[in-house]
């Protein structure tokens, strides 16, 4: 390469990749702190604010019922959820991987559901999950697709 030395090459890509880095980080921060608020709404059981996180056209892919497309069908599986007797749930990730583009990223991480059994008694039930996240217009993170089921 004529008049750039490989050390001004090296730094210019390194600096490039840490830029990049950066980058991606922030949009993990962003998810992460956007789960934590989520998991936060959904244990208080705040319905609106727990359906708030979904993008307008999302869809929920639940256990033992149909997927649910749109707010409105998110909404009553939440609201169906949240009004079994017992009702708690709280769910954290244990992995987040943010595309090379910072527009698209998906989850995968684990939960916890209480709720009553047949008999009345308070029941634990363990639970993975994957959800897909687009960044909106507005550089928001919204759900598109969230995938769960239970352990057992």
């Amino acid at each position: 390469m004529r008049g750039v030395s490989w050390g001004l090459l090296v730094v210019v890509l390194c600096a490039a990749t840490v830029g990049q880095t950066g980058k991606m980080s922030e949009a993990e921060q962003a998810i992460r702190e956007a789960d934590k608020a989520w998991s936060q709404a959904a244990q208080n059981k705040d319905l609106d604010k727990t359906v708030s996180f979904y993008a307008d056209d999302a869809s929920a892919l639940p256990f033992n019922a149909p997927i649910a497309t749109g707010k409105d069908q998110i909404k009553q599986l939440w609201s169906n959820l949240m009004a079994k007797p017992g009702f708690s749930l709280t769910f954290a990730p244990t992995k987040i991987d943010v595309a090379k583009s910072g527009e698209l990223a998906y989850e995968v991480g684990t939960f916890e559901l209480k709720m009553n059994d047949p008999q009345g008694n308070p029941t634990a039930i363990p639970g993975k999950y994957v959800v897909a996240w687009k960044r909106q217009s507005n550089g928001d993170w919204k759900v598109e697709l969230d995938i769960f089921n239970t352990d057992k």
